[in-house]
């Protein structure tokens, strides 16, 4: 018998008495499923193309366990393999900034863009930098709202994450 008091237990509302709900645990919570998310689209895209995990390793250049790993949910990938792979499947990449649910930047990884056009796109960016405005009405959000010993704990999962190597992918330690 077990002295565990979540045993038999609803395991989401016994994580949610565990995990405070605070801004910074709701950032990490959405960073996670972003990532899923990702991790999902990479994997149906390679699939729509009807390519194979060994034909999608001979055109990366790596081993058929090397896209398995990346397209495991559980794999942390960096944003650097995340763009050679969509790079090798020919697929390119774009990520919107949102400001109150309405989009203010478009950003393009430019994969697919022609040697030519990269000369452009590089100009394209610097000149937008110039005519780029504030925008007034975005609040600031108060992460002034947990104690300061919640904070220090959360400071140290943060650094215990950061030594793991984080949810993006080995960061190296000194």
């Amino acid at each position: 018998m077990s002295n565990n008091p979540h045993l038999g237990g609803d395991a989401l509302a016994s994580l949610n008495e565990i995990v405070q709900d605070t801004p910074e645990n709701r950032l990490v919570e959405r960073q996670e499923i972003f990532r899923l998310a990702l991790t999902q689209a990479m994997r149906n895209v390679r699939k729509r193309m009807g390519l194979t995990q060994k034909e999608m390793g001979e055109r990366f250049g790596v081993g058929q366990s090397w896209v398995s790993k990346l397209e495991d949910i559980n794999h942390d990938h960096t944003f650097d393999s995340v763009l050679a792979y969509l790079n090798a499947l020919g697929a390119d990449f774009e990520a919107a900034i949102l400001v109150k649910k309405q989009r203010v930047e478009i950003i393009a990884a430019n994969l697919t863009v022609d040697k030519i056009d990269v000369e452009a796109a590089i100009n394209a960016i610097f000149e937008d930098a110039d005519d780029t405005k504030p925008v007034n009405e975005v609040a600031i959000p108060d992460f002034n709202l947990i104690s300061p010993k919640d904070r220090e704990t959360y400071s140290e999962a943060q650094h215990v994450r950061h030594r793991q190597g984080g949810s993006w992918g080995k960061d190296s330690v000194a």
